[in-house]
């Protein structure tokens, strides 16, 4: 990767909320373009061997209804799979709550694939303390985007782990947290 300052305004930046029967819903999106065609971009995304090359390691029964278990990390449901277009799973840690994972895909011309990353939790907290931790936690989905852009570039090393907290790696969480704060900012004040 380039700059990361550079490359972390490739991406687009959103939060929505809305209020309903289950309480308080907020939104964080990302959208961008990754220059690799749709196909490749979905079987990153989706096969066992590829995604753990650039994320983690996933088992459980991989197919709609079935349960898949991140390492690591979350784990939940897959509720709805349209191959090559979207994927909706419930994204849950152990003695968490649980949210909604929305990821469409769709071409952008000349090869390259748009992703739609749509992450949708009811919290327990007000606007204000949300948007407050927004750059806390939103910038992981940044780091998800930053290795599977690599990882489509042939940049990740065979054995790269997610987990590493690279002078690189902590650099974008902390360019990406400024990125988001600016957000939350933007949304406080709307």
């Amino acid at each position: 990767m380039t700059d990361t300052a550079s490359w972390l305004k490739t991406i687009h930046r959103e939060v929505e909320a809305e209020d309903t029967d289950a309480g308080r819903s907020r939104t964080v999106v990302l959208r961008r373009s990754f220059a690799a065609p749709i196909e490749d971009v979905w079987d990153a995304l989706t096969n066992p061997t590829r995604l753990k090359r650039w994320f983690y390691p996933i088992t459980g029964d991989l197919r709609v209804g079935g349960k898949y278990q991140l390492e690591g990390n979350a784990g939940g449901e897959i509720r709805e799979c349209d191959q090559p277009n979207s994927l909706v799973l419930t994204w849950e840690y152990d003695g968490g709550g649980s949210s909604d994972l929305e990821v469409r895909l769709s071409p952008d011309g000349d090869g390259a694939t748009v992703v739609d990353l749509r992450h949708t939790a009811v919290l327990p907290f007000d606007d204000e303390t949300w948007a407050a931790g927004l750059g806390q936690f939103a910038p992981g989905w940044d780091h998800g985007f930053s290795r599977l852009d690599a990882y489509l570039h042939g940049e990740l090393a065979e054995d790269d782990s997610p987990n590493d907290l690279s002078p690189e790696a902590q650099q974008l969480w902390e360019l990406a947290g400024k990125e988001w704060t600016e957000v939350a900012n933007a949304w406080r004040n709307r």
